[in-house]
């Protein structure tokens, strides 16, 4: 009887053993995923800033030269509200 109980306690820790090796190499590919998301998610947030930077500074380009708003909010893509508030600090 304790030699079954001897080997089901082995195959116990052995099964256990497995499990947190698995379990650890699943945290490990969570993070490296994780971390190729939030590294894309950042080359995305910049790209839009930057367009959106450009597209702010068309604006102010467009206002100088006397367009109208709503003719600058279509060629943009910007909001009525930005373009008064560009147009406010020009």
């Amino acid at each position: 009887m304790s030699t079954k109980y001897s080997l089901a306690r082995e195959i116990n820790t052995k099964v256990d053993t497995i499990v947190k090796s698995i379990m650890e190499e699943a945290k490990k590919e969570g993070k490296r995923e994780g971390k190729r998301e939030g590294k894309l998610e950042g080359k995305l947030e910049c790209k839009l800033e930057g367009k959106l930077e450009s597209y702010k500074e068309m604006a102010i380009r467009l206002l100088k030269q006397g367009y109208d708003i709503a003719a600058i909010a279509n060629i943009t893509g910007l909001s009525r509200t930005e373009i008064e508030s560009l147009r406010n600090g020009c």
